[in-house]
């Protein structure tokens, strides 16, 4: 991914196990991302389109002011904003590897932090739908919010999985 150099370090680790789950790379030291436990979440995608969070770590429980399990992920953007996060989650299920957004997340009143949020596809069962690992990286610090919760998060930039080409299939030229 071009630029994953500039991503926090624990960024980069969840980064390498989800391209490591994915088959495209080995897996990391033991180790890597275990200090990110409490800044993971779950998301479902359901047949009509919602992402209802599954589960939500108590860090991500502190900075946003409670438990958001069964909370719509989507309502954290705005509409153009959330068009293209639909889009980086069709490509992470595409290529089967994770994509990262940089966000702003802000308060009700107003106050601002940059983070990187990490999503990257799960290998479930087909009756618990399409899954995703998602980690909630803070990258100014939490004392930016006051004390007070995550409200909305603004879509910064996106960086998706490299495209992968279709398997099977071949291109055929005719000469009439």
């Amino acid at each position: 991914m071009l630029g994953e150099e500039t991503f926090h370090p624990d960024t980069r680790a969840l980064l390498a196990y989800g391209r490591a789950l994915a088959g495209t790379a080995e897996a990391p030291k033991k180790g890597g991302a275990d200090q990110v436990l409490e800044r993971l979440f779950v998301l479902e995608r359901t047949s009509d389109g919602r992402l209802p969070i599954r589960t939500f770590g108590t860090e991500l429980v502190d900075i946003f002011g409670r438990d958001m399990r069964e909370h719509d992920f989507q309502r954290f953007f705005l509409v153009p904003d959330l068009a293209l996060v639909n889009a980086l989650i069709d490509a992470c299920t595409a290529a089967n590897e994770p994509g990262i957004l940089r966000v702003t997340a802000e308060t009700a009143c107003g106050k601002m932090l940059g983070a990187e949020i990490l999503i990257t596809p799960l290998k479930v069962d087909h009756q618990l739908g399409h899954r995703f690992l998602g980690m909630f990286q803070m990258l100014g610090g939490e004392s930016f919010l006051d004390g007070r919760p995550i409200q909305r998060l603004r879509l910064g930039s996106l960086h998706p999985p490299a495209a992968k080409a279709p398997k099977g299939m071949r291109l055929v030229v005719v000469n009439d």
